[in-house]
């Protein structure tokens, strides 16, 4: 049977990546891009990837009814949560009527600090996301990556396009920083081979990068993309704190770059990911080249 699959988040970076993974597998019958205006450029730009099975559709969780349209006749979801203080609320609508309407699999992704000893943040509304799924009985499988690679393109505060420098209050903490694209990638080969749900005793596994970087290994790595420059790593709290209230990016954010340096992210877990795709998470060499305009 051909799955018809809905994306939640659709037109972010897991969201977007997915989509263009999903939109010409032959197991694929249509990809639903959930977004708040489908009208959107982006929207726009993901139909594109493939118009014959690529709808984008409106999805509100302030309007039910519209949760109600986008999962009627879908097979199954991957679920990506928007970051909100309406986390919870969100996951909680979408999997009850998911329930409703007979959904086949979920997706979910998570975050590494999901567990039931998380009191707030991200990893308590993660854990209540899965525990929501657990509870209504449809078969699924949590995705809990670690830091992205992805925040060197979308938080201006730790860097911004084109500079020779980037402000990543770590010091010797070293990451295993992941490339959100290998969080598509997995999701994608879950949800089009029913078979590899069933590899794991658990229902829920890790994801991180290849090897676990100090911000110096970052400096080196961007430096050798640079012909005629060498970046330079403010590593400080207070660099990171002053650099994103010159350009209005969120503060809060060191709070999870304290968390690395202090060893939060240094663990490399790659052996769930290698066995559901047949390759290695990419490297930060490697995303760094993908991303080299961004960079150079």
């Amino acid at each position: 049977m051909k799955e018809t699959i809905l994306i939640t988040a659709a037109t972010g970076n897991i969201g977007s990546e997915l989509t263009g993974l999903l939109a010409t597998h032959p197991n694929v019958d249509e990809v639903r891009i959930a977004t708040r205006n489908p009208e959107s450029q982006k929207a726009q730009l993901l139909q594109q990837f493939n118009p014959h099975t690529i709808k984008p559709l409106h999805f509100d969780v302030e309007d039910k009814s519209t949760i109600r349209e986008a999962l009627k006749d879908v097979t199954k979801i991957c679920l990506i949560t928007p970051l909100s203080d309406k986390m919870v609320d969100f996951q909680e609508i979408v999997v009850d009527e998911a329930k409703k309407q007979g959904i086949h699999y979920i997706i979910k992704v998570s975050v590494d600090a999901a567990s039931p000893d998380a009191a707030e943040g991200p990893g308590a509304a993660h854990w209540a996301g899965e525990e929501l799924i657990r509870k209504s009985g449809i078969p699924a499988t949590m995705l809990r990556p670690t830091i992205f690679m992805q925040h060197f393109l979308i938080v201006p505060g730790l860097y911004e396009k084109g500079d020779d420098t980037f402000y990543l209050p770590s010091g010797d903490g070293k990451m295993a920083l992941l490339d959100c694209r290998d969080i598509a990638l997995a999701a994608a080969a879950l949800l089009t081979d029913p078979s590899k749900s069933n590899l794991f005793e658990e229902d829920y596994f890790m994801l991180t990068g290849p090897e676990a970087l100090t911000a110096e290994h970052i400096k080196q790595e961007l430096s050798q993309l640079n012909k005629d420059k060498l970046f330079v790593h403010e590593a400080s709290e207070e660099a990171f704190i002053e650099n994103s209230q010159k350009i209005n990016s969120p503060v809060e954010l060191k709070e999870i770059y304290e968390a690395g340096k202090n060893g939060a992210f240094a663990n490399v877990t790659t052996e769930a990911f290698i066995k559901i795709t047949g390759t290695r998470p990419r490297s930060f060499a490697r995303f760094a080249w993908d991303h080299r305009y961004y960079f150079q």
